[in-house]
């Protein structure tokens, strides 16, 4: 599937310690409504997916706007936000967002609780109205696709088992759930010593949470996670990755029979954390069956 992002700016109203982006941003930039349509009449008409991201994309003035015209443009593709989901703690606003025609929202929850989730967010009370956004759009479950998104790194991953019973026990008629660690990049490598950890130290952790999360019918995803890090009966989970290939890597991975499914590791953990948890799954060893000597002898 094609696939065009639309970043719309840096403003947001949330400050999390592992975003992509530098924040708060040295030098602001939003792009301006006329950029965007721009932008959107470019791509190519064959496009099956539009991203808004961000910054907060929901907290402009012409968020709306913005959505109604995708669709007008281009009817036939399938338009989704990255959104921290604040917004969508008013009732109002979220009627009036599913009226835009929006196929697919994705919201990162942090934490089972305000003070990790908004000690990461470093946005006092987007807990709560993080939470009540998912519940408000799942009201319209009918009309709007929505996934829960973990993005995971030091300081969350022992809660994950914590955050999976959250998920099964608070948001009913949610069906999506994606986990993946963090890109190196932008606060999440200005804050790296608070938030490196090893995949092979999230794995049991982790593999808790998916067997919650697996108990109450959700459907799972795993990006940037390799097979070899993960019992086998996890594999089904893993789906690939979020960014084009340029930020990803495959070393050491040799001749690995998963290597073409493999969603590899970002190329910042490589760097920052290096790659020797790392090892090439073999094809098993064939079987040599050899004649049993008869030892039915008289």
């Amino acid at each position: 599937m094609m696939v065009s992002d639309i970043a719309v700016g840096v403003t947001c109203n949330n400050c999390c310690i592992m975003c992509t982006n530098i924040m708060p941003p040295p030098t602001r930039w939003d792009a301006s409504t006329e950029d965007i349509e721009r932008m959107v009449r470019s791509f190519d008409k064959k496009e099956r997916k539009i991203v808004l991201t961000g910054g907060e994309p929901s907290i402009r003035s012409d968020f709306l706007r913005i959505l109604r015209f995708i669709k007008k443009e281009r009817p036939d593709s399938r338009t989704m936000v990255l959104t921290n989901g604040r917004i969508f703690c008013y009732p109002e606003f979220t009627k009036k967002f599913i009226s835009t025609g929006c196929d697919w929202v994705a919201i990162p929850l942090h934490a089972h609780k305000a003070e990790l989730h908004d000690m990461i967010t470093r946005a006092p009370g987007s807990f709560e109205q993080t939470v009540q956004g998912i519940r408000n759009l799942l009201d319209y479950q009918d009309e709007v696709d929505l996934d829960v998104r973990v993005v995971i790194h030091r300081l969350n991953y022992k809660h994950l088992p914590a955050l999976a019973k959250f998920i099964s026990n608070e948001f009913n008629g949610l069906h999506q759930v994606v986990l993946f660690p963090i890109d190196i990049i932008g606060n999440a490598n200005i804050n790296r010593k608070e938030l490196l950890v090893k995949i092979t130290e999230v794995k049991p952790y982790l593999e808790r949470a998916l067997n919650t999360l697996e108990k109450n019918d959700f459907d799972i995803s795993l990006f940037h996670i390799p097979f070899c890090v993960l019992d086998r009966k996890y594999w089904k989970n893993v789906a690939g990755r979020t960014v084009e290939d340029r930020r990803i890597t495959f070393e050491p991975c040799g001749e690995c029979i998963m290597r073409e499914k493999c969603p590899g590791i970002w190329r910042t953990y490589a760097f920052r954390v290096g790659t020797a948890e790392f090892k090439p799954i073999r094809p098993a060893p064939k079987t040599i069956y050899t004649k049993s000597p008869n030892l039915n002898v008289r």
